[in-house]
């Protein structure tokens, strides 16, 4: 059927001869035809290279902590390693939950990643009861940053110069020993808890509300030794104020060339480590989990990362991805199996 339409214009009128039938059998197509084009284009995009746009990475804590500054070390390698920006988005509060549960529920293309320390993933739960999210599978391992040593100082007064000897102290007097820890949950109290459990003793814990507090009380005599981050302690290990007596690392550590191993001091299998790993949510294609743990080995292997590292206490900690799924749920049942046990409560 055809119509004809007359329109003004200037100068005079058009005459125009329109196919209605035509015209009106069109209409219906115009939908499938846009869908069709919306499928194209989110197929160019997903066919684009990885990263196409700015990568997020949340970071469990507030700014200048040590979680912060090792994340933003990350973060500035990845920028030059990527081409793109990435955001460090500071998510600190409810022990770490709040970065995790944005992370679990992101959409997994590799463009929302965690940047956090061990206790979200290994400890947390045993410790809190039910997560609003589960550390095993809403996860994606990426790769595995650092890792800060601890290690178990003691006051220059208190006799007992090896493990050895302070569990031959603590079984001589059970519950007559003190020592210092930070906050509960702390990787101190969780190293001293391991030591004590794997030695079977008892010693009176004395807690602080965070590592400074419970360096300056076992500085200052108040308690006579106690677990500490490398960092924090070396400083008073050099001066002469702290005795270092064994580190928490299942080797040696460079720093500390002549301090013994928990482990080979008497407690063989012992190892205490807090460390530090970028996360994707899960499902994220493997593809770009590679991608990114290449970016990761990258950015390590750089010499001013190495020493920008190294002046901050961490050490740089390899595993392959496919790898950390066990590990990190070895960790998650030790430190369940420590905790239960020793009837740990959150404060």
């Amino acid at each position: 059927m055809r119509q004809l339409c007359i329109a003004p214009a200037r100068g005079g009128l058009i005459v125009v001869t329109m196919n209605v039938t035509a015209a009106l059998s069109a209409l219906p197509v115009l939908p499938v035809f846009f869908a069709l084009s919306a499928l194209a284009t989110s197929e160019v995009l997903a066919q684009q290279p990885f990263p196409s746009k700015p990568v997020r990475m949340l970071i469990p804590s507030p700014p200048g902590g040590g979680t912060d500054t090792l994340g933003r070390l990350l973060q500035q390698g990845m920028v030059e390693a990527l081409g793109q920006p990435v955001i460090a988005d500071n998510r600190g509060g409810a022990n770490g939950q709040i970065a995790a549960v944005a992370v679990a529920k992101a959409a997994p293309d590799g463009y929302t990643l965690l940047f956090t320390y061990s206790g979200v993933l290994t400890t947390g739960q045993p410790l809190f009861g039910k997560l609003p999210y589960d550390p095993m599978r809403d996860f994606a391992p990426v790769a595995m940053m650092a890792h800060v040593p601890g290690v178990l100082v003691a006051h220059p007064s208190f006799p007992a110069k090896t493990v050895g000897e302070i569990i031959k102290m603590a079984r001589a007097k059970p519950g007559a020993l003190t020592h210092g820890t930070a906050s509960i949950g702390s990787s101190s109290h969780m190293n001293m808890a391991l030591l004590k459990q794997m030695a079977g003793i008892d010693i009176l814990q004395v807690s602080y509300q965070g590592d400074t507090p419970a360096l300056v009380a076992l500085v200052g005599g108040h308690v006579p030794f106690a677990f500490s981050h490398l960092v924090a302690a070396q400083p008073h290990i050099q001066s002469g104020k702290l005795r270092a007596i064994a580190v928490a690392t299942a080797k040696r550590i460079t720093s500390l060339p002549d301090t013994p191993t928990v482990a080979e001091s008497g407690l063989p299998g012992y190892e205490g480590l807090l460390f530090y790993c970028l996360m994707a949510p899960a499902k994220t294609p493997a593809d770009i989990i590679n991608r990114l743990h290449d970016v990761v080995t990258q950015v390590k292997s750089s010499a001013a990362v190495k020493q920008r590292m190294s002046a901050s206490g961490a050490v740089p900690f390899d595993m392959p991805a496919a790898s950390m799924p066990a590990y990190l749920q070895s960790e998650l049942d030790k430190w369940t199996r420590v905790i239960k046990s020793a009837g740990i409560k959150p404060e």
